[in-house]
């Protein structure tokens, strides 16, 4: 019997030991991981999750203009008071986004007024959400900037 029991603890010893090493390495490799995402060295990583990122051409982009375009068309549609004049749609200034529950844009847009010589700006924030698809874009918020 006690030859048994001193055969079990040597077969577990290895067996601990493998498991211990095992857990190194895997730790080591995820420090690894987070420092390379800390820097901002492998594959674009560096940003932070839900952190806003600039689109560089938001000016030319065809999805960013169509936003844009999307967020003046909702303001004329639901936001604008009884008084005010409706307003068109001229162009993206700027604009970034931020990876939430899909993305969240923000975007100051170029519109000119109902007489033609108002040239104005506002700030847009509208979120898209391709999973769901009847309600795929939201106007979240659309004010007049003071630029």
């Amino acid at each position: 019997m006690a030859n048994s029991l001193s055969s079990s603890s040597r077969t577990s010893i290895p067996f601990l030991s493998l498991v211990f090493l095992i857990v190194l390495v895997f730790a080591d490799s995820l420090s690894s991981i987070a420092s390379a995402y800390q820097l901002g060295g492998v594959r674009g990583w560096g940003r932070k999750v839900g952190g806003w990122t600039d689109i560089p051409d938001a000016a030319s982009n065809l999805e960013v203009r169509d936003l844009g375009r999307y967020s003046v068309d909702e303001y004329n549609r639901r936001l604008r008071g009884p008084g005010d004049d409706p307003i068109t749609f001229s162009g993206v200034l700027s604009g970034r986004r931020q990876v939430v529950s899909g993305i969240k844009y923000h975007l100051r847009v170029a519109a000119v007024g109902s007489r033609g010589s108002d040239h104005l700006t506002f700030d847009a924030v509208v979120i898209t959400r391709p999973s769901i698809p009847e309600r795929s874009r939201d106007l979240l918020s659309f004010t007049r900037s003071d630029d």
